[in-house]
């Protein structure tokens, strides 16, 4: 056999196992949803090599719709990734769609609703510290547990879909970046990449709209501050697999943004990108969210009409016996904010946190003024901490509403005009209600 002849076997050899191999026939992730507003969707898709991607959606009725196409290609330079950003969509509308993967359609069963024009009942889910074993590096006894809690969560959204807006907020520590992750932008990537493949994820990823907050296990090392060297690398991260409205302003770079559903409006931090390290001692000009985002943070709130202010962030903001991280270590920062609110007369604002790994409602009572509250929702399926002997009898917690062991809380807006109310839960893995805890939205002014 001649050297030539040779060379064509193998040549010949090499194209039939290489079109034997069968390409992947849809997405390794997702798809997830992300924000949806009156005219507007967002969705967001992964897969694990370059393919052409179709979106295909179309309203609910009539039964023969006219799809709406959306095309993407999935590059590695994004991580196979991809964000279909929809508009001219009808308010108060279902829609369903479906994805053309490489040409070949598949599932059709997703869906989402566009808000209403009008103000209405809506319910958001909360949850932090979703760390997912991975026996690759995490060697011994596994740290987390009650996957369960992600499917759970996801139908608990669908059965009331059609009576209200449900949304989704992740309170930080979403992905849990190893040691050996956090080592290099490759590795933090590779890290998001196995976390939203997750089986434990699939189900809840497209059952309700998705916005997200980091906390230091998303954005670096454990209890990490401004001084990270691949801070950059990480905000491009977030941004490439959270679909958030926003993240920071020109000049102000961070994670930091807002979005409204019915008379709520979500203010999200950032609390690690301008942070300074919560062990230095000295107080005067030390900042947890530093000078940028609070005046962002101030103009917003008042430019605000909303009856509900949410401001929420991965640390706790009202806790004083923490001997962990919190706005209590920057504490000139947190009384002149504070001082603001007061002073400027904003109403309604209600503080949202993770990280603690338990659960708790705490209240503030202000002198001439409205109690502050602040709902820290923790973890979803993290490791459980004992809560520390100096926080056990907290006066500022709210009797009932300690949670030690894996749980998601819900906090729904319900009722009309004087009678609006904020109705929280606390809820375990099963679904099952642990606490309630009703305010009206005339005590909050």
């Amino acid at each position: 056999m001649t050297d030539e002849n040779l060379f064509m076997r193998l040549f010949l050899l090499f194209i039939a196992i290489v079109f034997s191999l069968p390409l992947h026939a849809g997405p390794t992730a997702g798809p997830m949803l992300g924000p949806v507003a009156r005219h507007t969707a967002t969705i967001w898709v992964q897969g694990d090599r370059p393919a052409t991607v179709a979106l295909e959606v179309a309203p609910e009725n009539p039964a023969q719709p006219a799809w709406t196409t959306a095309s993407a290609s999935l590059a590695a330079a994004d991580d196979f990734t991809a964000r279909f950003d929809l508009s001219g969509l009808a308010a108060g509308t279902a829609y369903r769609y479906r994805l053309v993967w490489n040409g070949t359609v598949l599932d059709a069963s997703h869906g989402f609703t566009t808000r209403a024009r009008q103000a209405g009942d809506f319910k958001l889910y909360l949850g932090s510290c979703a760390h997912l074993h991975d026996p690759e590096v995490d060697f011994g006894k596994a740290w987390s547990g009650s996957y369960e809690i992600y499917d759970r969560i996801a139908a608990d959204a669908d059965a009331d879909a059609d009576t209200q807006a449900n949304l989704m907020l992740w309170l930080g520590d979403n992905i849990y970046l190893r040691a050996n992750d956090y080592e290099s932008p490759a590795g933090m990537a590779r890290r998001y990449q196995k976390v939203r493949s997750h089986p434990a994820l699939q189900k809840l990823l497209p059952a309700l709209p998705h916005y997200a907050i980091w906390d230091d296990h998303d954005y670096g090392p454990n209890d990490h501050n401004r001084s990270f060297v691949f801070k950059q690398a990480s905000l491009d991260l977030f941004r490439r697999y959270w679909p958030n409205p926003g993240a920071g302003l020109p000049g102000a770079p961070g994670i930091f943004t807002a979005f409204s559903v019915a008379d709520a409006d979500f203010f999200l931090l950032d609390g690690r990108w301008y942070r300074d390290s919560d062990r230095e001692q000295s107080s005067a000009g030390k900042a947890l969210f530093g000078p940028e985002q609070m005046r962002w943070l101030k103009n917003a709130l008042l430019a605000s009409r909303a009856r509900f202010k949410f401001i929420a962030a991965g640390s706790q903001f009202l806790n004083d016996l923490s001997r962990f991280e919190g706005w209590h270590n920057f504490r000139e920062e947190r009384t002149a904010f504070l001082d603001w609110l007061k002073a400027n007369k904003v109403n309604g604002v209600i503080f949202l946190s993770g990280d603690r790994h338990h659960t708790e409602l705490l209240r503030l009572d202000r002198e001439d003024n409205y109690p502050l509250y602040e709902l820290t929702c923790s973890p979803l399926s993290s490791g459980l901490h004992p809560v520390q002997p100096a926080e056990a009898a907290n006066p500022a917690r709210v009797p009932g509403t300690l949670v030690s062991a894996h749980n998601y809380c819900t906090l729904a807006a319900e009722g009309s005009g004087n009678a609006r109310s904020l109705v929280m839960q606390s809820r375990d893995a099963a679904g099952r209600v642990l606490w309630e805890a009703r305010l009206e939205a005339g005590a909050l002014k």
